[in-house]
């Protein structure tokens, strides 16, 4: 894989509007900064920004541990910058940082039609164990299910 510069910092409370543009840049229906900032109110959340070499944030991951759990509450990667590896180095830092805290578990929802975030997932070994009907609005108005999957640390 092509070395693109990428890295990934720690954020919080104060990195709201950062990660409310970015995740306004990877899904229909972003959240406000004033949702990512409600986040952070909450125990057990931690977040990170994926930056390129030019300081740019490119990507984003948001989860929270409740217990032995921890939930992948949201990740994405700009557009541009998809198919660079930023993608997994976001979801290895959820899973380093969820193990570091005691996680035994990780679990998220993802589209049934986002198929790079599918494959991503597997490869890392999620495993599907429920599916959320009409969980998602997509851009045509559309609803799309989700696929719950879930993870041991």
């Amino acid at each position: 894989m092509v070395d693109h510069g990428y890295h990934i910092h720690p954020v919080g409370r104060g990195h709201a509007k950062a990660l409310s543009e970015v995740h306004k840049g990877c899904f229909f229906k972003g959240w406000s900064h004033l949702e990512f900032e409600s986040f952070f109110e909450r125990a057990g959340v931690f977040a990170g920004l994926a930056y390129d070499k030019k300081q740019r944030p490119v990507g984003f991951v948001l989860c929270w541990i409740i217990e032995d759990q921890c939930d992948l509450l949201s990740m994405g990667v700009l557009e541009e910058n998809r198919r660079d590896g930023v993608g997994q180095m976001l979801l290895d830092y959820a899973l380093a940082n969820a193990t570091s805290l005691g996680a035994k578990y990780m679990m998220l929802e993802v589209n049934i039609n986002n198929t790079a975030a599918h494959t991503l997932y597997e490869s890392q070994g999620f495993e599907k164990f429920s599916v959320r009907k009409g969980y998602y609005t997509n851009a045509d108005g559309t609803l799309a299910d989700a696929v719950c999957m879930r993870k041991a640390l």
